[in-house]
């Protein structure tokens, strides 16, 4: 069973996903000839300018249709609310269209006329049997992801209702809520339509539409859809996007690529497409550059953290996976999580070497090795080191352990609790110390790791003496100069880490090159006998101490995963 993910990465992602679906379609939309989308985009795989003259001549690549624009606003007043309230957002709505320059379709039309006529915003929703008055929901669901579902489609069905009021559609908005209600609680999304579809509607043959869509997965998109409709039309576009959600459900990018390439009213489906899957597989599933390139991502960033103040989870510029957290005395650490292309299934912390950085190519390699294994793994910068706040003259090894206990902390909070521990050199030293502490630690993995922390001090030897008669000194280490003072060294001999794997009933990996110049096979011995059963032992052979080629690094990686599937 893969780790569950995050529920901010779900929400965050369900609601990018779902903008990222509309403004997708906007080069394209209503175009019903899919010869025509390809002859002019070709395989659209990126943000596209409309055509002039056509539904939004004013818009840019990277905008949102006119049903976007509604959903920003819809997230404007949920967001500034901190809930849903018909009544703000019917004049957030009204304010967008007072003086609206993109297209402005037949349902928005008879809305406004119906306001203008004096009808409240209960009644005023015109009678259109359109998909697109049920695609706008993503705002509301993250709001209410932890109410009671009653509450949630409460919400639902009144924000629909208001431009919307046909049954169908409303119905539609409730549908779909449940499937993400559903994939939030970790149902697959196959199972979570067909939840869905089990609940009785008076006007919704949802059974009936999901059968129907199941008989056409057989066929390729656009014959799919040239069969079920290509229109935003309810009896056309449900079972298109059902068919969609379960042909192409496995990745959130092909699912959106293919429904543009169907053809027609792609904006109302791809609000739900990319809904569904963003929520189900998280940020990491959405290409980085439909990320960086929607024009309005800051925004839509601003208010998904007014909503969420106190939990902003991983902090990241997705560009990679970039990502921070605080540490015991406030520091805040630089860190880089590698996630696998699917749901992972197990979750690894990475200590780097002794005044290395979370980027020597060892431990990117051995991550990213990893994470193609389907391993998550979080690397970081220990305090001071690397782009990580704090001095590193005020660091020492007990800190550093407190530093792999934040870490965990902040993968707990965020996504789910480090099960495999990797250390390289003094970093492998650290995270048997810091294992005793991380009670979901499964295994831990140390490369190259000295048996006793005070090895490192031979690295500045010729100072030990000024740093006792003075408290300090600077030495250089590794072509750069670091201040080290007394009470370093001082933890480094007061620690006694061959007891922590006495005590630790953990597996146990180790592994060190026989002919290893910086640290000596003999600690791995030390480790080795120190440690309870479980235990294993792999040499690296002829590889040097910072594992400085990819063969070898890449082989550390493939014994770590093949390793670790004995208990993840």
């Amino acid at each position: 069973m893969g780790v569950k993910l995050s529920m901010q990465s779900q929400l965050k992602a369900l609601l990018l996903g779902s903008l990222i679906g509309d403004a997708l379609s906007m080069g394209s939309l209503w175009i019903y000839n899919p010869k025509m989308i390809e002859r002019k985009f070709g395989r659209v795989s990126d943000y596209n300018l409309p055509e002039p003259n056509k539904y939004h001549p004013t818009k840019k690549s990277g905008d949102f249709t006119h049903y976007g624009d509604q959903t920003l606003v819809l997230l404007e007043s949920v967001a500034e609310q901190r809930a849903f309230d018909l009544s703000d957002f019917s004049t957030r709505w009204r304010q967008l269209f007072s003086n609206y320059e993109g297209y402005v379709d037949g349902a928005t039309t008879d809305t406004l006329g119906h306001y203008s006529s004096g009808l409240s915003s209960e009644k005023a929703g015109s009678s259109s049997n359109d998909l697109a008055g049920a695609s706008r929901i993503a705002p509301i669901l993250i709001a209410y992801a932890q109410k009671d579902f009653n509450e949630v489609q409460a919400a639902v069905e009144a924000q629909t209702a208001m431009t919307h009021n046909d049954p169908q559609v409303i119905e539609t908005a409730t549908f779909f809520a449940r499937v993400v209600f559903r994939i939030i609680e970790g149902i697959g999304i196959e199972e979570a339509i067909e939840y869905a579809a089990l609940f009785d509607y008076n006007h919704l043959p949802a059974e009936e539409w999901l059968e129907l869509a199941i008989n056409h997965l057989e066929l390729d998109s656009v014959s799919a859809l040239q069969k079920l409709g290509q229109d935003c039309h309810i009896d056309h576009a449900f079972p298109a996007t059902l068919y969609l959600l379960l042909k192409y459900g496995d990745s959130f990018e092909t699912a959106n690529i293919e429904n543009i390439m169907a053809g027609g009213d792609s904006a109302a489906r791809g609000l739900i497409i990319g809904m569904v899957l963003g929520c189900k597989y998280g940020l990491e599933s959405i290409p980085d550059k439909w990320i960086t390139d929607l024009n309005a991502f800051e925004t839509i960033d601003n208010y998904f953290k007014m909503l969420f103040p106190e939990n902003e989870g991983i902090q990241t510029d997705l560009k990679g996976g970039k990502v921070s957290f605080l540490n015991s005395e406030g520091h805040k650490l630089d860190a880089r999580l590698e996630q696998p292309p699917e749901q992972p299934k197990a979750i690894a912390l990475f200590a780097h070497c002794f005044t290395c950085s979370k980027e020597i190519a060892a431990a990117t390699r051995i991550s990213r090795a990893l994470a193609g294994k389907g391993i998550a793994v979080l690397r970081f910068d220990f305090t001071g080191l690397g782009n990580s706040d704090g001095d590193f003259a005020n660091t020492n090894f007990s800190s550093n352990i407190q530093d792999l206990v934040s870490a965990a902390d902040f993968l707990r909070e965020n996504i789910a609790a480090p099960t495999v521990l990797i250390g390289h050199s003094l970093g492998g030293t650290a995270v048997i110390a810091a294992g005793l502490q991380i009670p979901e630690v499964k295994g831990i993995v140390t490369i190259g790791a000295p048996s006793d922390p005070s090895h490192v001090s031979h690295l500045f030897k010729s100072k030990l003496d000024k740093i006792e008669a003075e408290g300090e000194a600077t030495v250089l280490l590794a072509g750069r100069e670091f201040r080290v003072k007394k009470q370093f060294i001082d933890d480094l001999n007061n620690q006694s880490v061959l007891k922590s794997l006495i005590d630790s009933r953990v597996n146990l990996l180790v592994m060190h090159a026989p002919g290893d110049e910086t640290v000596n096979i003999d600690h791995a011995r030390l480790i080795y006998d120190a440690a309870r059963h479980p235990k294993s032992f792999i040499s690296l052979d002829d590889a040097d101490h910072l594992l400085t080629r990819k063969k070898d690094s890449t082989f550390v990686a493939e014994m770590i995963a093949a390793w670790s599937t004995r208990f993840i």
